[in-house]
């Protein structure tokens, strides 16, 4: 099939694309203004997409069969209201047209499970769920993926994730909450399997559906720490409780595995594997 992969200059989006484009004729979508490094040594079409026209130009000359949507913008760096309405609602929404406009099977969007109260980058992405749900009419399935906390080799630094496995891993002391919020943390070979399994399943698939991606496990973030710290054989200090709890803080997210393992999908790295191959390949 061919798959347009939107975000494919990000973390997951450039996996997506190295993995199913040994299988699928994938095309990534992104601006000019991105980084290609993710994309170097990887065999895909690349769509430049600044613009409506070329946005559609890329649809009318590819005709994709899916379009699997990773854009997201977190606002960790503290950018505008406007700037993750824009990302995580007007570009998905366009895309969305533009997918059913030119017949596509499925457009998988890559949502969030944490809970729109959470963040501003939650409500957002949570909202335009939302919108689709209730104007979907197209022949089109629209497949909702809420992505539980994924992590893997050379993740962007920007997230929690990275941060601890960089820091244990330089031997640098870490400052944190009492670390009982419990988390699926979910390794980036393991989330990619289970959009392989979604698409080899698609024909099967409702047409409008949200279905879970996580582990299925939900360690405490100080287990996760403490795994890191183990591993790594790290001399850093661990300074639990140092820092409070955010407001709405969210103590418990978990995914419900049951429809993807209904699909025959299965989680193949522990939290401990996952770790351990992340910090392997990141030396």
């Amino acid at each position: 099939m061919v798959i347009f992969i939107t975000g494919a200059s990000g973390y997951l989006g450039s996996q997506l694309v190295k993995q199913l484009s040994e299988i699928h004729q994938c095309v990534s979508l992104i601006r000019k203004s991105s980084s290609h490094s993710r994309l170097g040594n990887i065999d895909s079409g690349i769509a430049h997409i600044d613009d409506a026209d070329s946005l559609e130009s890329a649809f009318m000359q590819y005709r994709p069969d899916i379009v699997i949507n990773t854009i997201a913008l977190y606002g960790r760096k503290n950018e505008a209201l406007s700037d993750l309405i824009n990302a995580n609602i007007l570009v998905p929404s366009e895309l969305y047209e533009l997918s059913s406009k030119y017949d596509c099977k499925a457009f998988l969007h890559t949502g969030t499970s944490l809970p729109s109260d959470v963040s501003s980058y939650a409500a957002t992405k949570n909202k335009f769920v939302e919108l689709i749900k209730s104007t979907h009419t197209s022949k089109m399935k629209f497949i909702n993926i809420a992505l539980e906390h994924f992590y893997g080799p050379q993740d962007d630094n920007s997230k929690f994730t990275t941060y601890v496995i960089n820091a244990c891993s330089n031997n640098r002391d870490l400052t944190l909450t009492s670390g009982l919020q419990q988390r699926d943390f979910i390794f980036i070979d393991d989330v990619v399997s289970a959009y392989q399994t979604l698409i080899n399943n698609i024909d099967g698939l409702h047409n409008f559906e949200t279905i879970p991606v996580g582990s299925g496990i939900a360690p405490t973030v100080r287990e996760f720490v403490e795994t890191v710290h183990e591993v790594s054989q790290s001399q850093s200090a661990l300074n639990f409780g140092a820092i409070p709890m955010r407001d709405k803080e969210l103590m418990y997210s978990c995914a419900n595995t049951e429809k993807l393992q209904g699909l025959g999908w299965k989680a193949k790295y522990s939290l401990r594997c996952g770790i351990e191959r992340t910090i392997k390949d990141n030396r």
